[in-house]
């Protein structure tokens, strides 16, 4: 209180226990004693002074005046002390620093001269509270765009005052099934906003599911401008923590103490409620985050903003008009202390939550949309300038119309970062095997005769309808089950089905009700098995062998019973196996047994007897028993599984390769057209180097050239030189994930510039000036 009047007369209509402090106690005691309590409170503007509370026990009168010297004999101040309950109560700002003696004169009635007594003061820790003012991109944009434009208007200004800032992490839930892409720029949300709204990015990202940070989103949001994670506190946290990228990248985790929210602690209530929940708050909170001396930090997470927040705002300016400390700062927290980097706490593995029957399903159907997207923004910027006008989902059918071609035949596009041989389905629904089809490029095929005399459709061949044989594998099914029960590589006679199990793609209880066998001339051969389970559903299994191809292809279409996932087992041989899975932006590994893992486009297992690569097209989830049984988690519907098996040791390079060589082939009709601009074999960028992919390509957000974004594979940090192809450039620039300029310039080299990767590293990379090739 700065006025002694308005100070007795607030504690006058004070009852007893309107003032809650630690340590009170109603006690009677014979004789005076005086008890003197620092606070977390200091005064403006410095915070030399800090509340002092004072509590006289022992007398009987209502009041009394008491006064405090320092150990010179100065006097510091001069209090009433009335009474509150059994005890007299009042309180000074006192000049305090570490540890500092006073001495207390009372004088009241009832109390013989003046009662003297010493004390030694020590002061608290000068909080400084970050309220995070962080909001759900989506939501606040959804918000913003419902109200009429004067009330946005007001709104607007509001949330600039509160420093409101975009969450980067907004849908932290949904990252592990996402692409590459999508992972990397997870904070594009955020970045709409901004650049919608004015509303920025926040530096601060918020996981208040604590679900969404792996070892590979540190890499995401630090590559997004990201130095902060906060999220809610559990027990065993640290208060300060640090999770690393696997390309040496670093967030700080701060955690948000219990009670740490802008309701809780009353800045919707009076300043006197407000102070004594903050008070109480810091006094009993189990986080402490102290980057040293006596002063300590913490953070309250606000990110409703459409609660009161006119209200907050001006309970908030109220009380730093009144306190030095707690000080509450407003906003994203750019001047966090830095000495907030000791934490120690390395990146952990989330378990994922495996999803219900129908949101595995949806996820499905995502990766389809997905994949079918990828394709056409691929595309996009060479349509673009072959055909400024041409629809943006049509990116391959424009260049299709353009490439150079006295006859007619078909366009084959590899949206995938590797040279390709597979096989692909033609546009009159018949396939074919394609070779050397470039990585992100195209190839194309002339219509020519048949060589097998007619389409190349699936047809009944005779021969043993349980048994397939080609040039590397050897594969039997259950004619009771329809699961595979033994697959033998030719070359060396080793069976990798685990004899104590049920197969490959065993579901418990699956009856076969017919078997059938087809050859695609040129392509492989196929089994296709009828089946039901009593539990489960009826379902039909397709398994291909490609000739020439070293590989399995399973596809599972069914109708699944009840609301659990599918659940389709592969007894690989492979007991003790290291697992290791691809997630977006990078891998994880870790020693069988695994549970639930969450796999983008490929699961290695190694083990002693050997190696095994797996990829589930539309079932992303997974868990690996100790034995080496997989268990695949599957939607409702198409569930398309790939496998190969292999002696020799399988790195990161060598399993990215065979996941995204799963990835289907587009092919498209091409006219004749002798006067097309495009030849018939290219690709839209080149890299000169292994173990590096070219893991999209994308038109700029702003409209200014070509986004391009590289993977390092290998664990080796180094320059790789980004070629020009169908695609030119007159510069280059490396930019963030959200596509944000670094300042960084990539080095410019003959047809192309040297871009930097860090090991295991993903670069952004801006082409601008861009141009036809090839």
């Amino acid at each position: 209180m700065t006025d002694r009047r308005a100070f007795l007369s607030t504690m006058s209509r004070t009852v007893a226990g309107a003032v809650a402090v630690p340590g009170f106690a109603r006690l009677q005691h014979a004789s005076p004693r005086i008890e003197a309590e620092p606070t977390i409170f200091r005064a403006n503007p410095d915070g030399r002074l800090t509340l002092v509370r004072f509590f006289v026990f022992g007398v009987d009168a209502p009041a009394g005046r008491l006064r405090v010297y320092d150990a010179r004999r100065r006097l510091l101040g001069t209090a009433g002390v009335i009474r509150s309950g059994d005890v007299l109560y009042g309180e000074l700002w006192l000049p305090i620093e570490r540890q500092t003696g006073v001495q207390c004169e009372l004088e009241s009635p009832g109390v013989r001269g003046v009662f003297r007594s010493n004390h030694s003061l020590r002061p608290k820790r000068r909080w400084t509270v970050y309220w995070l003012t962080v909001a759900d991109p989506e939501r606040l944009c959804d918000a913003l765009d419902a109200m009429t434009p004067m009330n946005r208007a007001v709104h607007s200004a509001m949330l600039s005052e509160a420093r409101v800032v975009g969450n980067p992490l907004a849908n932290a839930a949904s990252l592990a099934t996402d692409d590459h892409l999508p992972f990397l720029r997870m904070a594009l949300p955020a970045r709409s906003l901004e650049t919608r709204l004015g509303v920025r990015v926040s530096p601060v990202a918020v996981d208040p599911e604590r679900e969404g940070i792996t070892s590979t989103s540190v890499l995401a949001l630090a590559g997004s401008g990201v130095r902060y994670v906060a999220r809610p506190w559990e027990s065993g946290d640290d208060a300060i923590g640090w999770l690393g990228g696997p390309d040496g990248s670093r967030v700080i985790t701060v955690a948000i103490p219990p009670g740490g929210a802008p309701r809780s602690l009353g800045f919707t209530e009076s300043q006197g409620e407000m102070t004594r929940r903050v008070e109480r708050w810091l006094e009993t909170t189990p986080l402490l985050l102290s980057p040293g001396g006596e002063d300590g930090v913490t953070f309250v997470l606000g990110t409703d903003t459409e609660a009161p927040l006119a209200t907050m705002l001006a309970a908030v300016r109220e009380w730093n008009q009144r306190f030095a400390y707690p000080h509450i700062v407003i906003g994203p927290a750019d001047d966090l202390p830095e000495a907030l980097g000791r934490g120690s706490r390395p990146a952990f593995r989330s378990v994922p939550r495996l999803p219900d029957l129908a949101t595995l399903t949806a996820i499905a159907e995502s990766r389809r949309a997905a994949y079918n997207t990828r394709v056409a923004t691929a595309t996009r910027p060479v349509a673009a300038l072959l055909d400024p006008g041409s629809a943006p989902e049509a990116g391959l059918q424009t260049v299709a119309r353009h490439i150079t071609t006295a006859l007619p035949g078909t366009l084959v596009f590899n949206p995938t970062p590797f040279h390709r041989t597979g096989v692909t389905t033609m546009p009159d629904g018949s396939e074919r095997m394609v070779t050397d089809v470039p990585g992100w490029g195209y190839a194309f095929l002339v219509d020519a005769p048949d060589p097998w005399g007619g389409a190349q459709s699936a047809k009944p061949v005779s021969g043993p309808v349980t048994e397939l044989v080609g040039e590397h594998l050897r594969l039997e099914l259950d004619p009771r089950s329809g699961a595979i029960t033994s697959m033998v590589t030719r070359e060396d006679g080793h069976e990798w089905v685990r004899s104590s199990g049920n197969g490959l793609n065993a579901v418990p209880g699956a009856i076969v009700d017919k078997l059938s066998r087809q050859s695609i001339p040129g392509v492989g051969t196929r089994l296709i098995a009828r089946r039901w389970s009593p539990a489960r559903g009826h379902f039909t299994t397709t398994v291909t062998l490609h000739d020439g191809m070293p590989w399995v292809d399973v596809e599972n279409d069914a109708v699944v019973l009840g609301r659990r996932p599918m659940e389709y087992v592969f007894g690989f041989d492979t007991t003790d196996a290291r697992v290791a899975w691809e997630v977006p932006a990078g891998h994880e590994e870790a020693n069988a047994p695994v549970d639930r893992l969450t796999h983008l486009r490929w699961i290695t297992l190694s083990s002693r007897a050997g190696n095994v690569l797996f990829r589930g097209h539309d079932a992303p989830y997974a868990s690996v028993h100790a034995d080496g049984t997989l268990v695949s988690y599957a939607p409702n519907g198409r569930s398309r599984y790939r496998f190969e098996v292999t002696t020799t040791p399988v790195g990161p390079p060598a399993a990215t390769r065979f996941g995204w060589g799963a990835e289907p082939l587009v092919a498209t009709a091409v006219r004749a057209n002798p006067d097309g601009r495009l030849p018939r074999h290219d690709a839209l960028l080149y890299v000169d180097q292994p173990g590096v992919a070219i893991i999209g390509i994308k038109p700029a957000d702003d409209g200014n050239g070509v986004v391009v974004y590289v993977q390092e594979l290998m664990g080796s940090s180094r320059y790789v030189s980004l070629g020009t192809g169908l695609l030119t450039f007159g510069a280059a620039r490396i930019v963030d994930f959200i596509e944000r300029d670094t300042g960084q310039e990539a080095h410019p080299v003959p047809k192309g510039v040297l871009v930097p990767l860090a090991a295991w590293g993903v670069a952004a990379v801006r082409l601008v000036d861009i141009g036809l090739g090839g």
